[in-house]
């Protein structure tokens, strides 16, 4: 038996119901449901709430078949990926029978001009990560002990921590065309930090050192046959001829 909590407002006092109190076609599902929408102990999706959830299931009774998957003690990562990804197909407005994830986010993204980069939906392989962590809660709760480092987590110094994506969101030649407007320092405000990405010369105010999300910089120390750094005075020359281009442009 497992107990929620639904917090109370104002004179309203909190309150408390178990699962076998919810007499609900998919009551059995409630688990899943609660843990593929986001909680303390799995991973979020931006955006969207319980409600939604509980209101795709209502009108799609097919995706219970894929919740049954995350009940299942003997499900494979495969299958908890393949039904986690479905049921976010579908939450995302796509068809789980023809689409996956990042089919229905170009769709999505081309049928706009203006969008937010946050409320497109996730990755595949995000996807996937994020529905093993919730197979994994669900076990647990259940009372079935499944190593976490096989489902969506990994060790870090201070504890487990959730896996991240091993994928880059979209190619890298299309990363480097998207860029921010911050005025002051790329803080918490820059619309490439928030979008998990560092700034690059695109962005209407880089200006170097002064821009706290900068794109890293590699230096090789190691010089291949051919590649030694060139000599002073060519490096001024070099410099001359690229002042005078700028001066004709």
């Amino acid at each position: 038996m497992f107990f929620f909590q639904k917090c109370g407002r104002g004179k309203t006092p909190d309150s408390y119901y178990s699962t076998t109190s919810i007499n609900h076609k998919f009551s059995n599902e409630l688990l899943f449901v609660h843990a593929i929408s986001g909680c303390d102990i799995t991973s979020a999706l931006f955006g969207q709430s319980k409600n939604k959830f509980i209101s795709l299931f209502l009108k799609h009774e097919e995706l219970f078949n894929r919740a049954e998957t995350f009940l299942n003690p003997q499900a494979t990562t495969e299958q908890v990926a393949e039904a986690g990804e479905k049921v976010l197909v579908a939450l995302y407005g796509g068809d789980p029978a023809t689409q996956n994830l990042d089919d229905h986010s170009v769709v999505k993204a081309a049928a706009k001009t203006k969008f937010n980069l946050a409320r497109l939906p996730p990755t595949t392989d995000a996807a996937q990560l994020h529905a093993m962590r919730s197979y994994h809660q669900v076990q647990t709760w259940l009372g079935n002990e499944k190593d976490p480092l096989k489902w969506g987590w990994m060790h870090t110094p201070s504890g487990l921590f959730p896996k991240k994506s091993e994928k880059d969101p979209a190619p890298e030649s299309l990363l480097q065309f998207i860029s921010c407007t911050s005025k002051k320092g790329c803080t918490n405000a820059c619309g490439c930090r928030k979008a998990g990405l560092h700034c690059s010369l695109l962005c209407k105010h880089f200006i170097g050192q002064s821009c706290e999300n900068p794109m890293p910089v590699i230096l090789d120390n190691e010089f291949e046959e051919g590649d030694a750094p060139a000599p002073i005075d060519m490096v001024d020359e070099q410099q001359e001829c690229e002042d005078i281009e700028l001066q004709v442009v």
